[in-house]
């Protein structure tokens, strides 16, 4: 059920952000969210596993809309010594989700059931929802210029008065580049090398931890015997870890990027955001190697518990400063570069949990988390890569969409 709902996440980035681009952020985050709350409905009610496969993966697309569009929204409304306050509370909002969710999901299913878990969460996503509606406004600036063309237009009589997503095409025109427009994300997938560094670096880490959560209720439920309510009580740390990185990182981030500046001649470089990504990204195979060797060896529950705040600690880490190194980069495709990365992310989110189970049964706790651990070591150089050389690939290797 995991894999399927991420999947949704992967397909529905594609052409809901590059659309955002067309229409506006309201139009498509309102219309894709109540989707959502159709689906979540639909999984209440699914008369079979078949069905609530289907209702899963539609709700997956609809809701990915609000995992991709607001840290576009944040460079529409932020300026640049800002946006990583801002991001970071986008991201505290993202990442706690998959922590807190099973806690809740635990103890409902158990005393309610399991189709209250989706009846409980339709009342507060359409409660959200209809707020959002009734008080979310346009952010993205060519949209709002292109309302403001339309009523001068109309109130003195000028044709001439057009924006450049107001370019008077015909229906069939239309059409064909709102098909058309969705390849923007993976064409940043596929051309720029810096969307594919930072893709492959954050999706990785996305990917161990769907592939960490497919250990987690054996661990706790079997080899540490807690109930099963109990057993989602084990994400808390990851949420604690990630708390503790947003408030550093909003405390530090955006004041180093205004001090990098000054020192540059007052000149912005967008990968003033990723000096401290380093720093967080090495508590990450640190995390992995002890949780694994703290599992295997069976020590007591406290110690693995306390070993996962580092990889809550340093995912948040380095989330945040390269989504919003990605949303500098790319100003005006903003919400496709981020979809490119929410994409590759959900991708290897669904499919790597898969390998969880083969993984560990061959391998073991132990040396299966160090295998992770070491790819992520491997990794870790890459913010540090771009912080260096990433100016000199943007100007090498433009993208023009």
């Amino acid at each position: 059920m995991v894999t399927i709902y991420i999947l949704g996440f992967a397909v529905g980035p594609l052409f809901l952000g590059p659309l955002s681009e067309m229409y506006g952020r309201y139009p498509v985050v309102i219309l894709s969210t109540w989707t959502f709350n159709a689906w979540v409905l639909g999984s209440a009610l699914a008369p079979n596993m078949a069905g609530l496969i289907v209702m899963r993966f539609l709700a997956g697309v609809g809701g990915s809309a609000v995992m991709t569009l607001p840290p576009a929204i944040v460079a529409d409304l932020y300026p640049v010594e800002q946006r990583a306050s801002a991001s970071s509370l986008i991201i505290m909002a993202q990442s706690l989700g998959p922590a807190i969710g099973p806690i809740c999901g635990g103890f409902i299913a158990q005393h309610l059931g399991w189709r209250w878990t989706y009846w409980i969460l339709l009342i507060v996503s359409g409660s959200v929802t209809l707020a959002m509606t009734l008080f979310m406004q346009e952010s993205y600036a060519p949209r709002l210029l292109q309302k403001k063309a339309q009523r001068l237009r109309k109130e003195t009589g000028r044709d001439d008065l057009r924006t450049e997503l107001d370019q008077n095409l015909s229906t069939t025109q239309i059409l064909a580049r709102s098909i058309i427009r969705p390849t923007q994300a993976p064409q940043l997938l596929t051309r720029s090398p810096i969307v594919i560094l930072i893709c492959a670096y954050v999706s990785s880490i996305y990917g161990f931890l769907y592939l960490w959560f497919t250990t987690i209720p054996t661990v706790f439920g079997e080899t540490y015997g807690w109930p099963t309510s109990f057993v989602g009580l084990a994400y808390t740390p990851l949420a604690v870890g990630m708390i503790l990185s947003l408030y550093l990182i909003m405390r530090t981030n955006d004041a180093t990027v205004v001090k990098l500046t000054k020192q540059n001649n007052n000149v912005y470089e967008p990968e003033m955001r990723l000096p401290s990504t380093v720093y967080y990204a090495a508590f990450v195979p640190v995390s992995l190697f002890w949780y694994g060797w703290s599992t295997q060896e069976k020590a007591h529950w406290a110690v693995t518990i306390v070993g996962m705040v580092p990889f809550g600690f340093g995912m948040v880490g380095i989330f945040v400063p390269c989504q919003t190194y990605l949303v500098d980069v790319f100003p005006l495709y903003a919400a496709s570069a981020v979809a490119a990365s929410r994409a590759s992310m959900s991708v290897l989110g669904a499919f790597l949990p898969l390998a969880g189970p083969p993984l560990y049964e061959s391998l073991g706790l132990g040396i299966g988390n160090t295998v992770l651990g070491v790819i992520a070591l491997v990794m870790t150089p890459i913010p540090m890569l771009l912080y260096k050389y990433g100016g000199t690939v943007r100007r090498r290797y433009p993208i023009k969409l």
